[in-house]
């Protein structure tokens, strides 16, 4: 059985790749862009965005499960 603590750094990890996904493609977007590439920019920019929602969620959850083991 794995512990909330256990599940909170796997999401916290995941999270930190997904950001880093995110980097990289935002670093892709822009050398598109600078080569006059606009659509092979604005596809890594919808990545960029995807990747964001992918942390988002995770965090989300590591807020939840936070809060609902934090002592007010």
């Amino acid at each position: 059985m794995t512990s909330w603590t256990e599940t909170t750094a796997a999401n916290l990890t995941e999270a930190a790749a997904e950001l880093e996904r995110a980097a990289a493609h935002a670093r892709t977007a822009a050398a598109h862009f600078l080569g006059r590439e606009v659509p092979r920019g604005c596809a890594h920019i919808v990545a960029v965005e995807g990747h964001l929602l992918k942390a988002r969620r995770l965090l989300d959850g590591v807020a939840e499960t936070h809060a609902a083991h934090a002592v007010p």
